[in-house]
């Protein structure tokens, strides 16, 4: 798994696709810390990732405080060489400065079987 720390957090690179349409998004956060994996959408709106609220927003908290976000069903993302298909998503703000992309959490970590060596940093996959 290619990784390599920006802004003194280790990342990674991910291909996203939804409806045909496909993107590659830098800085996405290996985060332990996150339950969940997501994506920030304004990185993604290129590509018709959209928020369609109906009803009442959703919301998390974490560090920076509340946040409102949205999930969608994407067609797939690719993390190094591991693809995951039909996978539903959270998509919100996470950056407003739009340098982070994203962050695979722990939901996404777990299916990857990924074992984190922070000091050199490396992320080996598990098969």
């Amino acid at each position: 798994m290619n990784i390599y720390k920006f802004d003194n957090l280790i990342c990674t690179d991910i291909v996203i696709n939804f409806r045909g349409k496909e993107k590659l998004l830098k800085n996405v956060v290996i985060d332990t810390g996150a339950a969940q994996s997501i994506i920030n959408s304004v990185s993604v709106e290129s590509i018709d990732i959209l928020a369609e609220y109906f009803g009442e927003l959703s919301t998390t908290w974490g560090i920076g405080g509340e946040m409102a976000f949205f999930t969608k069903t994407i067609d797939s993302i690719k993390i190094a060489d591991i693809e995951f298909t039909m996978l539903e998503i959270d998509f919100g703000e996470i950056d407003s400065k739009g340098e982070l992309t994203g962050l695979i959490g722990i939901d996404l970590l777990e299916k990857m079987r990924a074992v984190i060596d922070i000091e050199i940093p490396k992320v080996i996959l598990k098969k």
